[in-house]
């Protein structure tokens, strides 16, 4: 064995940088921006927003087309959600050569099968669904990384829940 005089032998160090460079490979050195799939948690939210908001336009639809509850009120509100998707929409990044928007043959997810049917909503379900759609934004706030965009979710989110105000005072 050799003289231990307090010095580290090679073998140590070469343990040491092999552990090193391991946990440094599996701790995702890749930085922040790392993500395993073609798109952000930021589009995803964005996305998944937008899908939401189409639903409930689909419901204050119905309900208008069959006369169901405050006629004014419904249009105002369904105006609102129309507005909301059109802001969402242009915080949608733009990828060479895919076209953004619906406009472009472009559709944000969707699931299936269809999640609303074709009949009347009453204004206690739309109610339900504003208050629900303000507790999705809440949960979606803790996803968003770009701060300009999770001040619109939240922006949104108050709105629903003055929705849901109004819906329950119709």
């Amino acid at each position: 064995m050799g003289n231990d005089d307090g010095a580290v032998n090679r073998r140590t160090v070469v343990v040491g940088a092999l552990a090193g460079i391991a946990a440094a490979a599996l701790s995702g050195c890749q930085g922040p921006r790392w993500y395993p799939s073609e798109i952000s948690p930021d589009e995803y939210v964005l996305r998944s927003a937008i899908t939401e908001k189409r639903r409930l336009i689909k419901r204050y639809e119905a309900s208008i087309a069959a006369g169901d509850g405050p006629a004014d009120l419904l249009k105002r509100l369904v105006g609102h959600h129309r507005e909301h998707v059109a802001a969402l929409r242009k915080r949608l990044p733009e990828q060479p050569g895919r076209p953004r928007g619906e406009e472009n043959g472009e559709e944000s997810p969707r699931p299936s099968p269809a999640p609303v049917g074709d009949g009347p909503v009453p204004v206690e379900d739309l109610r339900v669904a504003e208050q629900s759609a303000a507790a999705s934004r809440a949960r979606q706030l803790t996803r968003l990384s770009d701060t300009g965009l999770a001040q619109l979710i939240a922006a949104i989110g108050a709105c629903e829940t003055g929705h849901a105000r109004l819906l329950s005072e119709s």
